[in-house]
């Protein structure tokens, strides 16, 4: 007899074994570039394991029953590296161990959060060879097995905690027509997969294509196109997605800047949604400054553009400023502060407002930590970070405020070379 039980297992086993092919073909691409075995290649390993606490004060981001919950983490994993003087490829796994602790009682009908202890997946493949003097081709590709929604939309807005793995790969090649322009293909296969009942499944497939223009060492224009096709396995509407825009890279003395700015256009293939349009951009700057002796670092990323992840047919526009500075107090004290507000202004998603008018959604969260580190030698580093979450709705039971402090330790061997 074929029960629920017997089908969550078959398909983790299903996923096991996924995670495990991937695993194999990689080691043995890894493997293959080793056995060339000829004057130039260098081999890296380097092994790592943390172990973290973290507790939140409102773990599950509700407007009122908040729930402290204390988090423990373990994360052994490795990175491999191998370079030719025409090639590269790099590997870098880390395998992570969560397991939860309620420092309340559990309310009533609500579930203990030591339930959805999991061990989870990250790995990430890089690799490039130098076909001709004009050809470049390519292979990236990450998994992720997580609770984690940014990793299936960096502009998400979703405090669920459902478990999933999401694995994008990507192939490439790139053509230099002379030293000033070149073209680049890309293509990316995008599968996102939950547990049985709990969300639903997606798949997408991309097209990229830039044409790239170099002014010089230090600055390029990328005109990029992509169009991409997403498909959900249960009631989200299908789409399809047209986006074009004009990147500028600009290298300066001690900062380097990116900017883009384009036209994003969505169809659904459900008439009752409706189709979506947004004029997209992001600037992006980063470096050490002249202070300090070089000893301060600084970033900052703003963006604008429709998220990717809908289920439920929930899309709205996201405006999105990220901000990280650290600086070196020592040699091995470093301190460093980040945070982010996201403006989520939804298209076609309705509800009840405090006042019990019905109002389209639209949502303000902002993000903001702290952190300290001290290195006690090369390969072990202490951290202490604390910060403060909380997401302003103009909808009814959608805010929310979480305080969180986070303790970690972390080993990384130096790399050994052959």
């Amino acid at each position: 007899m074929i029960t629920r039980n017997t089908l969550r297992t078959d398909y983790m086993g299903w996923k096991l074994r996924w995670l495990g092919t991937i695993l194999v073909l990689q080691v043995f691409f890894l493997w293959a570039f080793v056995a060339q075995a000829y004057p130039g290649v260098k081999f890296k390993v380097r092994p790592k394991i943390s172990a973290g606490w973290r507790v939140d004060t409102n773990y599950y981001g509700a407007e009122k029953v908040e729930r402290e919950v204390y988090t423990y983490t373990v994360s052994p994993g490795f990175e491999l590296g191998i370079k030719t003087p025409k090639s590269s490829l790099g590997l870098n796994y880390a395998l992570e161990a969560n397991f939860y602790n309620d420092k309340d009682p559990v309310p009533p009908g609500e579930k203990p959060t030591d339930e959805d202890n999991y061990v989870g997946h990250t790995l990430v493949l890089t690799g490039r060879h130098r076909l001709t003097r004009r050809i470049l081709v390519g292979l990236d590709d990450s998994f992720y097995f997580t609770r984690d929604p940014a990793q299936s939309d960096a502009l998400s807005n979703s405090i669920k905690r459902e478990k999933y793995f999401i694995n994008r790969i990507t192939p490439m090649i790139y053509y230099n027509f002379d030293p000033r322009f070149s073209l680049g293909l890309r293509y990316r296969n995008t599968k996102i997969d939950y547990r049985p009942g709990d969300e639903e499944d997606a798949k997408e497939i991309r097209g990229i294509i830039d044409l790239v223009y170099n002014m010089g060492r230090k600055a390029t224009f990328d005109l990029e196109y992509q169009h991409w096709k997403r498909h959900y396995d249960q009631e989200s509407s299908d789409y399809s997605s047209d986006q074009i825009r004009l990147i500028l890279k600009k290298k300066l003395r001690f900062f380097s800047f990116t900017a883009g700015a384009g036209y994003h256009k969505r169809d659904f293939v459900d008439a009752d949604v409706k189709d979506m349009s947004v004029f997209t951009y992001f600037i992006t700057m980063e470096g050490s400054g002249t202070l300090a002796n070089r000893r301060s670092r600084i970033s900052l990323n703003i963006t604008q553009n429709l998220n990717d992840q809908g289920t439920g047919d929930q899309y709205y526009k996201a405006t999105r400023l990220t901000v990280t500075a650290e600086h070196d107090f020592t040699k091995k004290l470093t301190g460093s502060m980040s945070g982010y507000y996201q403006i989520s202004d939804y298209e076609g998603t309705y509800g009840l407002s405090e006042g019990g008018s019905i109002k389209e959604r639209k949502d303000n969260t902002y993000d903001v930590s702290g952190m300290v580190s001290y290195r006690f030698a090369r390969w072990m580093t202490f951290s202490l970070s604390a910060g403060y979450t909380s997401r302003d709705s103009n909808l009814a039971g959608l805010d929310y405020d979480n305080t969180y402090c986070v303790v970690n330790i972390g080993f990384a061997y130096g790399p050994g070379k052959r």
